[in-house]
């Protein structure tokens, strides 16, 4: 799995729930040479590969099943507008290919969200499902704090993403000039923001967070904010909601199907700063609302979107893939 994003957290959750599940991760440049990635299944006694999709072609193994995982689908074209000429010259191109290859040739496909699964379908040329299994988060250690008195100065909302216009960046200080000086923008990655362009707001950067400190970042915060333009199924807003959180982002992609538009938060058209500022003005305003949709949250995670669910539904998908190759 390529290193440094969430798939490869996801895998290596994997590993450690499931006995003989091994993850080999690699640098995203070597995506730049592909036919260099099968050195990184060598050496090993394998009973099956199960790697991203993009670049599974790459990967396969005679007698072996391979399985799998689409993350995300860059072919989108609404996502030009938001990538480089040579990111949209090779979306255009060798990506089409490899993953189109990489769908004829897998065993098992996955999708972590229905959005992506439907936005594979039309790239399949044989009879084939492509099985959803969302994301899980471990709801033991993402864990809500709802005895903590709810902040008024100011109110504390987070950025999770890297800072670029695909994830929303772009959106963060215009919404704190919006929202003023009761409100405080936390948001998290390398890089910073020109705080000159929130006017009158606050903004502060909290640079790059260990994966075992994010619990305790979400307990400091009243609410998540996810302006991406395209998602798959943000561990963010899971852990956010684990933790009770509401959520304020993007009726788009995948994000509609964790979020419950007004149950678990609010949901905008994209890139639309005065409905966004009034979401966190009812959030704000209305201490209850805050507390009952992070409630509603954290109940939907329990029931849908655990680790031990995930696990479960992956191991049963390799133990399929196996009996079906022996």
């Amino acid at each position: 799995m390529p290193s440094g994003n969430g798939a490869c957290v996801l895998h290596q959750q994997l590993a450690a729930q499931l006995p003989g599940y091994c993850v080999r991760s690699y640098s995203p440049w070597w995506t730049l040479l592909p036919i260099s990635l099968p050195w990184f299944a060598r050496g090993r006694q394998l009973d099956l590969i199960h790697t991203e999709l993009n670049y599974a072609c790459f990967l396969k193994r005679p007698g072996l099943p391979l399985v799998a995982t689409a993350h995300g689908y860059s072919l989108d074209p609404f996502l030009e507008f938001y990538s480089s000429p040579l990111q949209r010259l090779h979306y255009r191109t060798d990506l089409r290919w490899f993953l189109n290859r990489s769908l004829a040739m897998a065993d098992r496909i996955t999708a972590v969200s229905q959005y992506i699964a439907d936005k594979l379908q039309p790239h399949l040329k044989r009879p084939m499902d492509i099985q959803v299994i969302y994301n899980g988060i471990d709801e033991q250690r993402f864990q809500p704090i709802f005895d903590t008195p709810h902040r008024k100065h100011p109110f504390r909302i987070l950025f999770c993403g890297k800072l670029t216009r695909k994830k929303g960046a772009d959106m963060i200080a215009p919404l704190a000039n919006r929202l003023g000086t009761d409100y405080e923008i936390q948001y998290v990655g390398g890089g910073e923001l020109d705080a000159g362009a929130a006017g009158s707001g606050s903004m502060a950067a909290i640079g790059v967070i260990p994966y075992e400190k994010m619990h305790e970042l979400y307990a400091s915060v009243d609410a998540l904010f996810i302006p991406s333009v395209r998602e798959g199924c943000p561990l963010a807003v899971l852990e956010a909601m684990a933790c009770g959180l509401p959520v304020v982002g993007n009726d788009c992609s995948g994000i509609p199907e964790l979020v419950e538009d007004g149950e678990g938060g609010f949901l905008s058209e994209i890139g639309q700063i005065e409905q966004y500022a009034e979401a966190f003005e009812k959030l704000r305003g209305d201490p209850q609302l805050c507390r009952s949709m992070g409630e509603f949250n954290r109940a939907r995670v329990e029931e849908r979107f655990t680790l031990a669910r995930m696990v479960d539904q992956y191991k049963a998908l390799f133990e399929s893939a196996r009996e079906a190759g022996s």
